[in-house]
């Protein structure tokens, strides 16, 4: 069986496969990713439709969001989606400028936000 050099190739790729499969699930290093071209939402414009006002994003309308954590953890947050917003519940009519927030999915645990590339919008209200 082992005078063949097919089955030595064979065999020696399924092990290889197995012991990555285990170091990957097993070990689940640390990692840092890139997300690019998240779109921004609106939070709070109830508050501005119950006053017959509407808020628009003027810049940005996307951002670039780096995060880390665990391996599995940061496949999984990119997977279900990383949503950047902006709360315009408390804002004045005109031009505003606030903060980006950003939400990582629920489930997942221990995924930090690294950078951002751009920490404030802004938006108008008319």
């Amino acid at each position: 069986m082992f005078r063949n050099k097919k089955v030595l190739m064979i065999l020696s790729l399924l092990i290889a496969i197995g012991l990555w499969i285990f170091v990957m699930d097993h070990v689940n290093p640390q990692t840092t990713i890139s997300i690019t071209d998240i779109n921004i939402e609106m939070k709070g414009t109830g508050s501005l439709d119950d006053i017959g006002l509407k808020a628009e994003i003027v810049k940005p309308k996307t951002v670039n969001v780096t995060i880390k954590g665990k391996r599995s953890e940061v496949n999984m947050a990119k997977k279900k989606g990383v949503v950047a917003y902006i709360d315009v519940s408390t804002c004045d009519y005109g031009m505003n400028e606030t903060d980006i927030e950003i939400d990582i999915p629920r489930g997942v645990s221990g995924v930090t936000v690294d950078s951002i590339s751009q920490e404030t919008a802004k938006f108008r209200v008319k």
